[in-house]
């Protein structure tokens, strides 16, 4: 409007020059215009088709999930495995192409966030760890501990070990926030994760050595030495709890452990 308004003031002898050239470009323009958008729709219409394609095939892949889960046979370990690759590759490609994708409309954006939620779910229940929204973590310290105490007992893994981090980052000096490393290494041990859940363990001992977790923490790390193999070092982590623990509830059942590592022969233990 601008331009037709500031030729409008001028001489109409101007006007008359400048009118035809307008009407002259201005079908190119628009002809352009139409092109460019018809080649966005049809970048758009293709991307939305590969989107619905990868949302099939991870809706087949969260089936097969849920089917090996419910069987728990023998070698769902590996199939758990396996599912959790396929699950991580196709979660990126779905994320680029969603990204991509910004014309989609909003029961499209509706499915792919309850296709996030079942993939996060089905991952937490194949023991990978998910971090947690932030909306995910109850307010309250005491809200949190029931929530991650809940989770820990009923042997949601992933949730109890993503609560129990999350405890320990906003409440480090918590009496008890020993008891949530803890049982981020616990829900490892019950996994049959042994390695990882040394790990945790260790963070227990050398970040809260005056917490009430450590005798649960030496006990524990015994069976996740054992489960490696290394019976000496499972040794050691009992000795310590006899020695410094007295008056622990695991004292008797410790020592009975003890005894049964020390008879423990080059057949169970790779340092001996």
């Amino acid at each position: 409007m601008g331009m037709f308004r500031l030729l409008a003031r001028s001489r109409p002898s101007l006007w008359l020059v400048a009118l035809p050239l307008m009407l002259a470009t201005a079908p190119g323009c628009i002809s352009q215009m139409q092109a460019d958008i018809a080649a966005n729709q049809q970048r758009l219409d293709s991307l939305e088709e590969d989107l619905e394609a990868k949302r099939k095939e991870l809706e087949e892949a969260l089936a097969e999930a849920s089917r090996v889960l419910r069987r728990n046979s023998a070698d769902q370990g590996l199939q758990i495995e396996q599912i959790q690759t396929r699950l991580a590759m196709m979660e990126g490609q779905i994320a680029e192409l969603r990204m991509e994708s910004t014309g989609a409309s909003q029961a499209q954006a509706q499915r792919s966030l309850e296709l996030q939620r079942r993939l996060s779910e089905v991952a937490r229940a194949a023991g990978m760890d998910i971090p947690l929204d932030t909306g995910e973590i109850p307010k309250s310290k005491s809200a949190h501990w029931e929530a991650l105490t809940k989770a820990y007992r009923i042997n949601k893994h992933s949730y109890a070990r993503a609560l129990g981090r999350a405890y320990v980052e906003r409440y480090p000096k918590d009496d008890r926030a020993d008891n949530a490393q803890y049982m981020i290494g616990s829900s490892y041990l019950k996994q049959g994760q042994a390695a990882a859940a040394l790990g945790e363990f260790q963070k227990v001992l050398s970040t809260y050595r005056r917490g009430d977790a450590i005798d649960e923490t030496l006990y524990d790390m015994a069976q996740a030495f054992l489960q490696v193999r290394s019976c000496n070092d499972a040794g050691t982590a009992l000795k310590a709890l006899l020695k410094n623990h007295k008056k622990s509830p695991l004292y008797g059942q410790a020592k009975k452990e003890l005894r049964k590592v020390r008879e423990l022969g080059p057949a169970d233990c790779d340092d001996r």
